[in-house]
């Protein structure tokens, strides 16, 4: 009887540890992704007085243009 509840025990602990192995590589990719945003962010952040970058940023997220230029639109469908 006690050779059965030792089984049943390392039977739960193994399924406990697998759960516990899963979560850390679960954890472990949040990081990687998080660390690789913190990156991109950093690196954003470096070359955020870069006039070509602001001009670049100006035109295609804010549909800026440059003062005398000239804007033409395709309505031809």
């Amino acid at each position: 009887m006690l050779l059965f509840a030792v089984g049943i025990q390392l039977y739960q602990m193994q399924s406990q540890l697998q759960a516990a192995r899963e979560q850390e590589a679960d954890l472990a990719a949040q990081i990687a992704a998080v660390q690789a945003e913190n990156q991109a962010l950093s690196d954003a952040l470096e070359n955020s007085d870069d006039p070509e970058l602001i001009q670049e940023i100006a035109r295609t997220q804010l549909g800026l243009v440059a003062k005398n230029e000239k804007v033409f639109y395709d309505i031809g469908g």
